[in-house]
């Protein structure tokens, strides 16, 4: 029989030798965007996918020369926090919008 000892950086955070893993806190929310329309989303503080749900839509940010183009099913990792313009191109889209923040907690007092 084998036994999995512990990492050196587990040990490390079980003796207090180590600062704590980072928490991560996932939020969703979804958007609908009517066929023609635009609706621009704030930048998000995090990593942001977004999952077309129904429709196409066209999706672009400030200050960034590229285009994404989305169908249902398909996904996108935003890999810049500028203002994010989503646009319907096909029937009214449902978007879905993942926002996962790294939270850390605040040192100890001694």
């Amino acid at each position: 029989m084998e036994t999995a000892l512990p990492s050196l950086p587990d040990i490390a955070r079980l003796f207090g030798l180590a600062p704590p893993r980072p928490r991560h806190i996932t939020r969703r929310f979804f958007a609908q965007v009517r066929q023609g329309a635009t609706r621009e989303v704030a930048p998000l503080p995090g990593t942001v996918t977004v999952h077309c749900r129904n429709g196409e839509a066209w999706i672009t940010h400030d200050g960034d020369p590229r285009d994404v183009f989305l169908r249902p099913s398909q996904s996108y990792v935003a890999d810049t926090r500028n203002r994010m313009t989503v646009h319907a191109l096909r029937g009214d889209c449902v978007m879905e919008f993942e926002v996962v923040e790294e939270v850390r907690d605040p040192p100890a007092r001694a």
